[in-house]
């Protein structure tokens, strides 16, 4: 059975596919809305139903592109899951969570991944053109547009106090995490490279949005949901 949540994000995120960072994030934020809305609207029935958590491995794999695992834990973080790292020569990021909300985090990211890049070869080409070199620009643009995704997701959730639990990871989805055991942790933490002008665009522009609706269609969308995340 199709879930109307997940094609409303679904679309959504298709809807604003752009190189412009700033239209991502709201995007990204109005992804969090949509789903705090909905666990809202399902608080009650939940509290009688069991929880399927589960795991979802996502596309996104990086060796030496730390940011993502940084802006993998800020999804998952604001998306009620956790994030951790399956690894063989490289990482891959995989989400664990209530079902749907592990098929959100897996959309958000590659969303927002295909985002920062798409922006940082625009920023490549110009740097080059002028005979820069752009080492380190993926890295500083991104942690930019991190920061500044940061803090939009905490204004947001400051403005609706009554997100806060429902955002929040469940009890079933803590206690299935802590169950598991894992050989070692990966080290994400990465430093700043100079560009000071790619870093401060990515936070300024996370911190000048406005929500806006880009759903189109009605609540009983008929798309059916291609299962490629798993």
């Amino acid at each position: 059975m199709e879930n109307n949540i997940i094609i409303k994000i679904k679309k959504l995120l298709a809807l604003s596919e752009s190189s412009n960072e700033y239209e991502a994030k709201v995007a990204m934020l109005k992804a969090q809305e949509l789903l705090a809305k909905h666990k809202l609207s399902l608080k009650e029935i939940e509290e009688h139903e069991d929880i399927n958590v589960m795991e979802g491995k996502t596309n996104i794999t990086f060796r030496q592109g730390k940011w993502k695992g940084k802006l993998a834990d800020l999804i998952a973080e604001n998306f009620g899951c956790y994030h951790y790292y399956g690894t063989n020569r490289t990482h891959t990021i995989i989400f664990m969570g209530k079902d749907e909300d592990v098929t959100v985090c897996k959309m958000v990211l590659e969303y927002a991944v295909d985002s920062i890049n798409s922006v940082v070869n625009r920023l490549r080409y110009q740097y080059r053109k002028e005979g820069y070199s752009t080492k380190g620009l993926e890295n500083d643009y991104a942690l930019g547009f991190i920061e500044g995704l940061e803090y939009a997701f905490e204004e947001q959730k400051q403005e609706n106090q009554e997100w806060g639990l429902v955002l929040a990871r469940d009890k079933e989805v803590v206690e299935a995490y802590e169950k598991k055991e894992f050989i070692g942790s990966i080290n994400t933490n990465t430093n700043f490279q100079g560009f000071n002008e790619a870093y401060f665009k990515g936070v300024e522009d996370g911190e000048k949005f406005s929500i806006s609706d880009k759903i189109v269609g009605d609540e009983k969308g008929t798309l059916q949901i291609e299962n490629r995340y798993t």
